[in-house]
């Protein structure tokens, strides 16, 4: 069983993306006295990072692969001919005297130019500096979609929310579409019942399996975990304490970036791409909720209310794509626009379900765990 495990981390790391994040020849930290120097020699061991290969994985080992994961992953490798004017080193106040940033200038394949930064970090035990993070330089003010957290957007999300319960418990085009939307997942009740119960499944053995892998790993899904919801700035909307912003961010990447522009997407590409995309995603989405042990603990029925609401409506856009194929097999390629209609009735129910869960969230979090 230890094996299959093994065989399934691997093939949840390149199916993540890890593989185009780093080597895992360089997993322990430049150190030094000298904060310039430390600086460099982190940029040059950067410059010098190869592309991983699943077997430099499986040579390592399952918990050394665990082990160096969390550096990698805050380490992305240099495009190749990348190269670095050590000469050019500018620094940056970070405010924090124990924390120091470096600049370069870089110059990256056909002479584009770049900025490289390194940050460090002083160990109060040892006084020695560590080189923690080694990359491309990042707007900070650019990322973590910031611009959707300002006073104006967290307004409209309100609002908005307020419309679409009015519209919930009145007579409305948002009932009507609700009411064909349910009417068209019972006039297919089998596929639905069968995609359902297959992503679920597919969650499930996720969730199984990485609670069968070594404590080693979960320093690396924890900080997997933390780089994502940095980047689509959940990180910064929770920690803000401000609901109506944690709720607006959440329901922006759940409904509009993946159930809408991705799954939605590929749905309508003949619903296969839909079934594919989801089985991968979702079968590495539940290795963390495995080896973070979520569906045990006094927070179990919050998992569970939470799971059901967003992992239902991704799922009943991925039976959405079914039904499409479904209608055009039944009637041929002339009846695509029906086909799309019947998935297009089902977003209101979806909407719905991650408009509840966005709120319930952000509310949950905020109030009882953070």
């Amino acid at each position: 069983m230890q094996k299959k495990v093994k065989h399934f981390f691997w093939g949840a790391l390149f199916l993540a993306s890890i593989m185009s994040l780093s080597s895992i020849s360089i997993s322990q930290q430049v150190v030094g006295t000298d904060p310039q120097d430390t600086a460099d020699q982190a940029i040059m061991e950067w410059l010098n990072l190869e592309r991983p290969t699943l077997g430099n994985y499986q040579s390592l080992g399952l918990e050394a692969t665990c082990e160096a994961l969390p550096y990698i992953i805050r380490n992305p490798p240099p495009l190749r001919g990348t190269e670095v004017n050590l000469n050019d080193r500018r620094t940056i106040d970070t405010g924090d005297p124990t924390i120091l940033k470096y600049t370069y200038s870089a110059i990256l394949p056909r002479d584009r130019l770049e900025i490289v930064q390194a940050t460090l970090k002083r160990n109060e035990e040892t006084s020695l500096w560590e080189a923690t993070e080694v990359g491309y330089w990042i707007d900070n003010s650019q990322t973590g979609r910031r611009w959707l957290q300002g006073y104006l957007p967290l307004t409209i999300f309100s609002i908005f929310s307020l419309f679409v319960l009015y519209l919930s418990l009145t007579k409305s085009v948002l009932r009507t579409w609700l009411s064909e939307g349910i009417k068209t997942l019972r006039s297919h009740k089998r596929l639905v019942i069968g995609t359902l119960l297959g992503l679920y499944g597919i969650f499930f053995l996720g969730s199984f399996l990485g609670s069968q892998l070594p404590n080693e790993c979960r320093d690396s899904v924890v900080t997997l975990i933390e780089t994502t919801i940095t980047a689509v700035g959940a990180t910064e909307a929770y920690g803000s304490g401000n609901v109506v912003r944690a709720a607006t961010v959440t329901f922006y990447q759940n409904f509009v970036v993946v159930a809408a522009s991705l799954t939605g997407i590929f749905a309508l590409l003949f619903g296969i791409p839909a079934y594919i995309l989801s089985a991968a995603s979702f079968f590495i989405q539940g290795i963390p909720f495995g080896l973070l042990g979520a569906f045990s603990g006094p927070n179990l029925l919050f998992v569970l209310i939470l799971v059901f609401l967003e992992l239902t409506a991704y799922f009943l856009v991925v039976a959405g794509g079914g039904i499409l194929l479904a209608t055009i097999i039944r009637k041929g390629f002339r009846s695509y626009p029906v086909a799309a209609r019947k998935l297009f009735m089902i977003f209101p129910i979806v909407l719905i379900l991650l408009l509840i869960a966005a709120w319930y969230e952000a509310l949950f979090l905020i109030e009882f765990i953070i």
